[in-house]
């Protein structure tokens, strides 16, 4: 499959507001404006639930994204990659604040703590 780049040009203004509701959502820019562009993508669908997942979960639970989804864990194997290097690089900068990153496992696994 290959991929295609769109560039958009946005006042400081505009970018700023941007930013700001991509934050609010725990999303990159890009992925925001896909999210919006989009609609109900995959990758969307599945970052919304893994947001929602995570909010449900008491303090103090300890998760991977593999656990956390169980049995809904079937999205395409790029989507599943992507949705666990945008969500440890948005806990790591601080975009989501209700978890902590704890390391990979012996398996290369990602765990997180529910703060």
């Amino acid at each position: 499959m290959s991929s295609k780049s769109v560039q958009i040009l946005f006042t400081d203004r505009e970018f700023t507001k941007l930013e700001a509701a991509a934050v609010e959502k725990s999303l990159t820019v890009p992925l925001y404006i896909k999210s919006i562009v989009l609609e109900n993508d995959v990758f969307s669908t599945s970052y919304q639930s893994l947001i929602d997942k995570v909010e449900r979960l008491g303090a103090g639970t300890k998760f991977t994204l593999k656990a956390l989804f169980g049995t809904e864990w079937t999205m395409p194997t790029g989507i599943k990659l992507t949705l666990g290097k945008t969500y440890y690089s948005r806990v790591k900068d601080g975009t989501v604040t209700n978890v902590k990153a704890l390391g990979k496992d012996s398996s290369n696994v990602m765990w997180y703590e529910k703060l």
